[in-house]
């Protein structure tokens, strides 16, 4: 039986008015260690704004983050998926729409948010071969390559640098390549 995205969206999830500075919440996704913040309006998400849409439309453009409104930046229609979905349909509608983040809705209310690189690791076991990447954007291909071997649809060690047995640098829990059992390098 397929994981469901409601077993494995974050819950805790940080949003901003659209009338927010990038710069303020660009302080709370790096406070928080988070790659997206989602934008609401009248307690109701209105679109996402993620490290790169903060990269492109601000940082590339030379705008004064200071001055610059999400409404400006982000990325929006929202696309979003219940908790009830299974994670390789949620897979699906982020490769369909390009995108990395996807919030998690239930009732017209924010109720998490799931990532590709959260899912990654629970699609090998839960049917990646059922996902085409043939359409998929290079960002989203290199995603599952990094994580998959192409040829072999099988897990790739993680890519960390090992001192006494010990990975260099390990996020833990936030990294890819950790699971149950620990660092996928450490064993």
């Amino acid at each position: 039986m397929s994981a469901k995205v409601e077993d494995v969206m974050v819950k805790n999830v940080k949003t901003a008015s659209p009338e927010e500075s990038v710069l303020k919440t660009a302080e709370i996704m790096n406070q928080y260690e988070i790659g997206c913040i989602v934008v609401t309006e009248n307690s109701k998400p209105v679109g996402v704004v993620t490290e790169r849409d903060i990269l492109k439309r601000v940082v590339h453009e030379r705008r004064d983050p200071a001055e610059t409104k999400l409404h400006e930046v982000m990325s929006r229609p929202l696309v979003t998926v219940e908790p009830a979905a299974t994670i390789v349909s949620a897979a699906r509608i982020m490769i369909k729409h390009n995108i990395k983040k996807l919030p998690v809705m239930s009732s017209d209310h924010l109720v998490g948010i799931l990532s590709l690189t959260d899912l990654i690791p629970l699609l090998k076991e839960q049917g990646i071969s059922k996902i085409s990447l043939k359409s998929a954007p290079e960002h989203v291909k290199r995603a599952f390559e990094g994580y998959l071997d192409p040829e072999t649809n099988m897990r790739k060690k993680c890519p960390l640098i090992i001192l006494a047995g010990a990975p260099i640098g390990c996020l833990g829990p936030k990294c890819m390549w950790y699971d149950a059992n620990g660092c996928a390098r450490a064993r």
